[in-house]
């Protein structure tokens, strides 16, 4: 089992118990592409915002009665889900009503991992586009856990340095995610045409 699903159940079964700092280091992993995604198919950035915030809110509410055996792919159907309901109780356009039949009810495990791999290769391949000493520094803070200062300390720069790198890859990410986001979104409508 990859080390990150280890680290997710980990971090889920401390925040189930009403842990507030696996809590916010979940929010602070899954946040920003929660987002992404949300603005993919809403197209509005404060509605996105709402929506992933709510659904963090439910999480916390409803965290002793959390059965999630993916955490991943439970917090991105809720997304996906909560785009909907936002589409269902709101007015619509003509444009609108066809991006909601467009949008598919319940995605099946198998096209919830081949999303988990695209994602993980967009991702791959932004950390290939950067330098080699960001590629580095991004790995260190984010896949190995490492905190800014500890980076700091082991290469021999400064915190700010370090905050700079990772600000850096994780933009490049960013947007490589809303490409990807984008376009499965736009294949999914004439996929149902």
């Amino acid at each position: 089992m990859p080390k990150k699903i280890l680290i997710n159940e980990l971090l889920l079964s401390h925040f189930r118990n009403g842990c507030e700092k696996s809590f916010k280091k979940l929010f602070d992993q899954y946040w920003e592409a929660m987002y992404v995604k949300a603005n993919s198919i809403l197209r509005d950035t404060e509605v996105a915002q709402d929506v992933v915030q709510e659904i963090w809110i439910n999480l916390w509410d409803k965290r002793e009665e959390l059965q999630v055996v993916n955490f991943e792919s439970y917090i991105f159907r809720s997304v996906s889900y909560g785009c909907y309901k936002y589409f269902r109780d709101n007015k619509f356009n003509k444009e609108q009503m066809q991006i909601i039949d467009s949008l598919p009810a319940c995605k099946s495990d198998v096209e919830n991992h081949h999303d988990l791999e695209q994602t993980r290769e967009v991702i791959e391949r932004s950390l290939n586009d950067l330098p080699p000493r960001c590629q580095q520094i991004f790995r260190l803070s984010r896949l190995e856990d490492a905190s800014n200062e500890e980076i700091a300390l082991k290469l021999g720069i400064s915190k700010r340095s370090v905050e700079n790198q990772v600000s850096l890859a994780l933009k490049v990410i960013r947007e490589h995610l809303a490409t990807l986001h984008v376009i499965s979104f736009f294949l999914s409508i004439i996929g149902s045409l």
